[in-house]
């Protein structure tokens, strides 16, 4: 989420270590694991990971800016949605939503990044527009839609699936099966099937 979070540009000095971003990275996702969100610190991470404190306060400006960047990486991953229709682009809405939300790491981090969000509205709204916005463009560019329209469709269709894997994993886990999901799925694709146009 730090813009030279993930690169050595906009400093002068020494190029960034990757390698420390990834040690970091990693040891985040094993201590929310081990720990939970509560008891994840900082300076926990720092020492899972061998470097120092300032090394993260460096790269990160908060513990849930870290927990986000580790579950989420620091940009959205668009290469599922390649070449893919609308319908194409529904799918795997639905089937990324339900793979973020299964992983233990992201269980861990929900309850604590729900908390903080009710406080930091920025960071807020930052995680949901470069979460959302750049798969809304991709499906406003091929859709048969007014591009304020798709865009609009895009950001319900994204909350409704990310809506219903999240209360799943989390609430009514006894439902959270692949029958309920892939009825989510058809649900969801009906509904841009049926919009009338």
């Amino acid at each position: 989420m730090n813009p030279d979070s993930s690169s050595g540009k906009g400093r002068a000095g020494r190029p960034r270590d990757s390698s420390v971003d990834d040690r970091v990275l990693s040891a985040t996702r094993e201590l929310l694991m081990e720990l939970g969100w509560e008891d994840l610190s900082m300076r926990g991470v720092a020492a899972r990971a061998g470097v120092g404190r300032g090394t993260i306060d460096r790269r990160w400006s908060s513990k849930a800016e870290l927990v986000l960047h580790s579950i989420l990486g620091a940009t959205p991953d668009l290469e599922p949605f390649d070449g893919t229709d609308p319908n194409g682009w529904v799918r795997w809405v639905a089937t990324g939503s339900r793979e973020l939300f299964a992983k233990p790491e992201v269980r861990a981090a929900v309850p604590g990044l729900i908390s903080t969000f009710t406080r930091n509205e920025d960071l807020r709204r930052q995680l949901w527009q470069s979460f959302s916005g750049p798969p809304a463009e991709l499906f406003s560019a091929g859709a048969s839609l007014d591009a304020a329209d798709a865009v609009l469709d895009a950001r319900a269709l994204i909350a409704m699936a990310a809506g219903a894997s999240l209360f799943l994993s989390i609430i009514a886990t006894e439902d959270d099966t692949d029958s309920v999901h892939r009825r989510i799925e058809e649900l969801l694709l009906r509904a841009i099937d049926q919009k009338p146009r």
